[in-house]
């Protein structure tokens, strides 16, 4: 804790059609219906597919291919997917880890703004800036994950910190040090949601790790608002589903995906019946060593007792 036309997607194309979610009655009857084979060694470079992202050939013309397109990317929409990025026995695997602490997911329910950093006491619905929606969803701490899991290992790999420097366009990055938030897992249930909001930094980096049966789906517009103008019209026909440019990048579980969401705003559409959750992994990283988040920031996770996300 990164308009129009093509989206960058490495491998991907975007759908920008019409969703209808329906609803219906959940059961989740296994969050898997066949034994998996386990990685039998939690080393990072058995993680990732490195035939295609060679990460431990840093100064090679293939990797370096990949960067500067992951850059155009961002440069371009804002996002950038990078498809089976994760090996498949290690997405069953990290799903494995996450599946035997879902009783210990923290909810989050609320009403959020998409301006929660703002003051917006001056103003009154319809505008955008008063517009609360609902969000409900749920989060696995980084103190809760194994310490000798596949998912710390992965975060905490140095070449993966390299390649995403190089991909954000940066001369330095650090994993953030925060015990609760610097990894997370973010578990989305049958009417679980992120409503539309903005980042209040640019560059975050997930990695997809279980898709719903139905909805859930990541809905941005790539840089809707700039330095100097907010664009409250046209977040305003976001937010009503009047506007035709909102892009639904198609992301496969195994993707790892870079996005710059400060000025690009963004949601996680409802998830419909389905008979397993989203799964999610969300990497937080800092220009310098040592980050933590705010003490207010962990309490809004870690006690679903605080609201947060709602303007002042």
């Amino acid at each position: 804790m990164l308009g129009q036309g093509l989206l960058c997607t490495l491998g991907v194309e975007i759908d920008n059609r019409s969703r209808a979610v329906h609803m219906g009655v959940y059961q989740r009857i296994v969050l898997f219906n066949r034994p998996q084979e386990r990685i039998m060694s939690a080393e990072p470079d058995h993680l990732v597919n490195l035939p295609r992202y060679p990460l431990l050939d840093p100064a090679g013309s293939e990797l370096a291919s990949v960067v500067e397109s992951a850059r155009r990317c961002l440069d371009e929409e804002a996002l950038c997917v990078l498809p089976e990025f994760l090996m498949p026995a290690a997405i069953r695997q990290f799903r494995e880890e996450i599946e035997v602490l879902l009783p210990r997911a923290i909810p989050q329910e609320n009403q959020r703004t998409a301006y929660g950093w703002m003051n917006n006491d001056e103003f009154t619905p319809p505008h955008p800036r008063a517009i609360r929606h609902h969000s409900r969803n749920q989060t696995i701490t980084l103190d809760l994950l194994p310490k000798d899991g596949g998912m710390r290992t992965l975060f905490f790999w140095q070449a993966l910190t390299d390649f995403v420097r190089r991909c954000l366009g940066l001369q330095k990055l650090y994993c953030s040090a925060c015990p609760y938030l610097a990894l997370i897992a973010k578990v989305f249930d049958q009417g679980d949601n992120l409503p539309w909001h903005y980042d209040t930094n640019d560059g975050v980096v997930s990695l997809l790790l279980q898709a719903p049966d139905e909805g859930g789906h990541f809905e941005y517009v790539p840089y809707l608002r700039s330095e100097s103008d907010e664009c409250y019209e046209d977040v305003d026909k976001v937010f009503s589903g009047h506007s035709d440019r909102v892009g639904r990048p198609l992301m496969q579980p195994g993707s790892l995906v870079l996005f710059k969401g400060r000025r690009s705003i963004h949601q996680v559409s409802q998830v419909g019946a389905t008979t397993k959750p989203r799964l999610i992994l969300l990497f937080s990283y800092d220009r310098e060593p040592g980050m933590v988040f705010p003490e207010a920031t962990v309490q809004a996770v870690i006690d679903p007792r605080v609201r947060v996300h709602q303007g002042i």
